[in-house]
């Protein structure tokens, strides 16, 4: 039996986090999987994400306060060692900061590292720690799109040649729904949704005003985050009370998915969001702003990228798309490259014997 231990920076709700525990979930029976949470205490986020109990004997949290801090580093050593574990796999900066600082001169523990998206390379300052930890360590770096890949082979310079393992979902879990109906053009309410932490990068407020002059739509908003307050105070402005709702973190995403006859994306940074591609695999079509790797996850018979991440474009985008017909449907396209077995296998395939 070999351990393996996913490290990330919180487990609160998000994309990220969901990955991990369904690696974690879904992994082969001959690796047993941990995970590491830098900050949070346990019975906090035990009771603000309800789901994690039922796995709660291989989270440990480390309760890290804000800046550096050596002793997470030594509590990190520490839960590695003891857990005699072959195999950590890092999630964006601060992770691997710590799996390096905490694994150096243990030669014994393979260190995989994936990026999620390059934008935040574009910060001097993470850009520059990210290429002393990949020189620190022998770590086999991971991109979860091509897109993605190329942006770190282009800003970590030369030698930096990443592996690219496609993200994934459970596509049994997001199943489409038997029971709904497909939208006809004014015959009821069309529904749309957006599932996204409410933070400034990803824009919700284009779509709040997006959706505002279109008749017979509703808008709903699965996620919280720092932005609620602001966007719930523009709902109000736009007197949009009655066409928006605001949802919060909900555990039944396939339910909230099912409802929906388009999801939309208007995010101004991303990688490659497992949103779209859990939206797409309950046959439900995505409006996406093209940016990072958003391109690569959208079905090209259904799915439809905006340019110009404005509100003019999505309110036209959404009218054409309330118009629009389609004898395809997206979920053939996610089970055949996004499957979340194929990327628990691909990147088992990285793991030294």
């Amino acid at each position: 039996m070999k351990i393996m231990v996913e490290i990330i920076q919180h487990l609160k709700p998000g994309g990220i986090e969901k990955l991990v525990l369904d690696i974690m979930r879904l992994q082969v029976v001959d690796i047993e999987v941990y995970i590491v949470a830098l900050e949070g205490e346990k019975s906090v986020c035990l009771t603000q994400w309800p789901v994690l109990k039922s796995y709660q004997e291989r989270l440990i949290f480390l309760d890290k306060q804000p800046g550096f801090k050596l002793s997470t580093i030594k509590q990190l050593r520490k839960v590695l060692t003891t857990l005699d574990t072959e195999i950590i796999h890092t999630h964006h900066i601060g992770p691997l900061l710590y799996g390096v600082m905490a694994t150096l001169r243990l030669t014994n523990i393979q260190h995989i590292h994936t990026e999620h998206d390059a934008w935040h390379l574009l910060d001097n300052k993470q850009l520059q720690m990210t290429k002393l930890m990949l020189r620190l360590n022998h770590i086999t770096l991971v991109a979860d799109a091509d897109t993605v890949g190329m942006q770190l082979s282009r800003v970590l310079g030369q030698g930096v040649d990443p592996v690219t393992i496609l993200n994934g979902i459970d596509t049994e879990k997001f199943s489409p729904s038997l029971s709904h109906q497909r939208y006809k053009y004014n015959t009821r309410v069309f529904k749309i949704g957006c599932a996204a932490r409410l933070v400034m990068e990803k824009s919700l407020d284009i779509l709040i005003k997006a959706i505002a002059d279109i008749p017979n739509v509703e808008l709903s908003i699965a996620g919280d985050g720092p932005e609620k307050q602001n966007l719930a105070n523009l709902v109000q402005e736009l007197d949009l009370s009655t066409k928006v709702k605001f949802i919060g973190y909900t555990d039944d995403m396939v339910g909230f998915y099912h409802k929906l006859d388009l999801f939309v994306l208007t995010s101004s940074n991303e990688g490659l969001p497992l949103s779209i591609l859990e939206a797409q695999s309950c046959n439900v079509p995505v409006l996406c702003s093209d940016v990072g790797a958003v391109h690569e996850g959208v079905c090209k018979q259904t799915g439809h990228l905006i340019k110009l991440n404005t509100v003019n474009e999505f309110h036209v985008a959404i009218q054409a798309q309330m118009k629009r017909s389609s004898a395809y449907y997206p979920r053939d396209f996610i089970t055949k490259n996004f499957d979340i077995k194929m990327m628990i296998k691909a990147y088992n395939q990285l793991i030294k014997e």
